[in-house]
């Protein structure tokens, strides 16, 4: 279990609206361990330089891929879909 949102120490409290959720981390085949492994995905919920809040629940991989999967539903499956990130930002 990961934790990737809790009390913000500068303003000594938590930010959000929810009591935060963990996320269950299933390790299959590890080079390193859990520590690091938790420690990267931590740092990956940090990310999102693109919304105004300080810490995510998943990690910028994760979310990022759900919400280009929540724009693609509405592609056609005869269109050619876009193949730069930057066109989904």
């Amino acid at each position: 279990m990961l934790y990737t949102r809790g009390t913000v120490d500068f303003y000594k409290t938590y930010p959000g609206m929810y009591v935060p959720a963990p996320l269950k981390v299933t390790v299959y085949e590890q080079d390193s361990s859990l520590e690091s492994l938790s420690n990267e995905i931590l740092g990956l919920t940090k990310m999102n330089w693109n919304n105004t809040q300080m810490d995510g629940r998943l990690p910028i991989t994760l979310e990022c891929a759900r919400k280009i999967g929540d724009i693609m539903k509405y592609v056609s499956p005869t269109e050619k879909p876009q193949v730069s990130y930057s066109f989904y930002m």
